[in-house]
């Protein structure tokens, strides 16, 4: 078990007094037998009154109500969390732990949202094409993910963008450039062209190599097993996931998990500036 410090801070700076409608925040991590909470704080100026609930993909969402105009915004998450996953699986690993097949026909009805994919086999490089044909043979899906992981990496170049939003998959083939969530829905669609079932993860991961300066969150890939749940696949470090990913909340589309959103009304011509500064630290629990 490890302990990691998250300090995520987002900052919208106005020219002017503008009002604030309710905000999403998207903050608080995944909780479970991989990672557990230990403590986890949110300060946000000015003070909002804060409803917590569970969206239709069982994130925690904090929503944020504000009642007085303001020309600054400003939220703080810490969090102090043990986590129990260690580093990747292997196909080894998966085949030792093997369980029965089950009737999985209400999971088949819940997957369906996961598995709508906007790609078509023939718009995609020849080098991401065999390990597609592998992939859909269910005898050798994951080490073809594996393949299809590592292959993204090296087709597309990692590129840190700071513009909101994710790029059509056939614009980051084209560009050979994208931020994590760009591969990320990438390797989405591609898994999908083949029916199985994959989710956009947003978290933080333990490295300083795919971030700015101020750090960031990260964004990487859950495909559905039917032996084995979800697993972790980021094609931006080209592997699957392990230790250093912390999952903070899913879904099918990247569109539902920003970590922050929300509107704002103001006079015409109104300046806004964001700041965000993410910063994780790991250290040995005593």
């Amino acid at each position: 078990m490890q302990l990691i410090h998250v300090v995520h801070q987002t900052t919208y700076t106005f020219d002017q007094a503008v009002t604030l409608r309710p905000h999403r925040l998207l903050l608080r991590p995944r909780d479970g037998f991989d990672l557990r909470i230990r403590k986890s704080g949110l300060s946000i100026t000015p003070t909002p009154a804060l409803h917590w609930q569970r969206d239709a993909f069982n994130n925690s969402v904090a929503i944020a109500v504000f009642d007085q105009p303001t020309t600054q915004l400003d939220i703080v998450s810490t969090l102090t969390l043990e986590q129990y996953q260690s580093d990747g699986l292997s196909l080894a690993q998966l085949g030792s732990s093997h369980v029965p097949d089950t009737d999985l026909e209400p999971e088949t009805t819940v997957l369906r949202a996961y598995q709508t994919s906007c790609l078509e086999p023939s718009e995609l490089p020849q080098s991401l094409t065999e390990e597609l044909s592998r992939a859909c043979a269910s005898h050798e899906q994951f080490s073809a993910l594996q393949a299809l992981c590592a292959d993204i990496k090296a087709l597309i170049a990692y590129q840190i963008r700071e513009t909101p939003g994710v790029q059509a998959c056939l614009e980051t083939l084209a560009l050979g450039s994208g931020s994590c969530r760009d591969l990320a829905w990438l390797l989405i669609e591609v898994v999908r062209v083949c029916g199985l079932p994959a989710r956009f993860v947003s978290g933080y991961l333990l490295s300083h190599q795919f971030e700015p300066e101020d750090g960031a969150t990260h964004a990487w890939v859950e495909v559905y097993f039917k032996d084995f749940g979800w697993i972790g696949f980021d094609p931006t470090v080209g592997r699957p996931t392990g230790a250093q990913h912390i999952a903070v909340a899913v879904a099918p589309d990247p569109k539902y998990v920003p970590p922050v959103s929300g509107a704002y009304l103001s006079a015409p011509k109104t300046q806004v500036d964001l700041s965000v500064k993410v910063r994780v630290e790991a250290q040995t629990a005593n």
